[in-house]
């Protein structure tokens, strides 16, 4: 076998999914020359100072949680 036959095997083989994966590798190759083709984005820049300089509290606030017990207790019978 010579190799014009087995490079047009090659090429009809499969043909289908060597399209499908000839289109997703030009679209992705699309996409990241789309990306990097973009100006930055703002919010990369160097960001200004806060113009309120937060302090911390001289003290934590601790607030105490109920306390549920451990084990409910019992339902008391009726007296007769």
């Amino acid at each position: 076998m010579n190799w014009g036959t087995r490079f047009s095997n090659m090429l009809v083989c499969n043909w289908r999914e060597k399209l499908v994966a000839l289109v997703l590798a030009f679209l992705f190759w699309l996409l990241i020359k789309a990306q990097t083709e973009r100006p930055p984005m703002p919010y990369w820049q160097q960001m200004p100072p806060p113009a309120v300089q937060l302090t911390p509290a001289p003290a934590p606030i601790v607030i105490q949680a109920p306390i549920a017990p451990a084990v409910p207790k019992a339902a008391e019978a009726p007296q007769q």
